[in-house]
């Protein structure tokens, strides 16, 4: 029999996931930290990129949260959508990406998950220092859902103690790394989108 066809019983996924994309986490940190979420333009520049960057993302991710994790998969697409709105930015210009074949092949689902449970995990961190708008009567929908802590606590036993194929292991690290890539090329494309901005394609 083929050795992929074997399970083997990792030590811990979540680690070799977080190794794996340890570089890209740090540098796409580094982009969306240089942003000033106390401005408006800096803001409606982030929920835009994560709008473009959750796009070609999500049917995988909700898929995964509620058939894997068992949980309510908040419609985060619709959020950014009426934040982006409420700021004047015209979300039907928002640039498509492509969905990369790492993200919907057999196995990746768990590499999504890793990423898009991670970033709202971050967002908390975030929401606790505050973002324009809370003083001028904006409230976003996306930054101030709290629901990612818990997918994220659902998702590590299943990391840590799960029982993974070879193939898999290699599918959902590919998946990662394919995540934090559509992240990254979000991020470039959401340049000059600012707040009472209309965009063009």
């Amino acid at each position: 029999m083929h050795a992929d066809a074997e399970p083997t019983v990792l030590p811990d996924m979540l680690s070799l996931l977080r190794e794996a994309t340890g570089p890209s986490h740090e540098r796409l940190d580094a982009s969306f930290g240089s942003l000033t979420l106390s401005g408006r333009a800096d803001l409606a520049r982030f929920l835009a990129a994560h709008a473009i960057g959750l796009a070609p993302l999500f049917p995988v991710f909700s898929r995964f949260v509620e058939e894997r994790l068992g949980l309510q998969c908040p419609d985060y697409p619709a959020m950014l959508r009426a934040d982006l709105a409420a700021l004047g930015v015209d979300t039907a210009a928002l640039p498509v990406l492509d969905v990369p074949a790492e993200i919907t092949g057999e196995g990746g689902a768990a590499g999504v998950g890793y990423v898009v449970c991670g970033s709202r995990l971050g967002l908390t961190v975030i929401r606790q220092r505050g973002y324009w708008g809370e003083a001028e009567g904006f409230r976003s929908a996306y930054m101030t859902d709290g629901r990612g802590h818990e997918a994220w606590k659902a998702l590590v036993p299943k990391l840590r103690g799960g029982t993974f194929t070879p193939a898999q292991t290699d599918a959902a690290r590919a998946a990662a790394l394919a995540a934090f890539a559509i992240f990254t090329d979000a991020f470039a494309a959401s340049a000059g989108i600012a707040a009472g901005q209309r965009t063009h394609g």
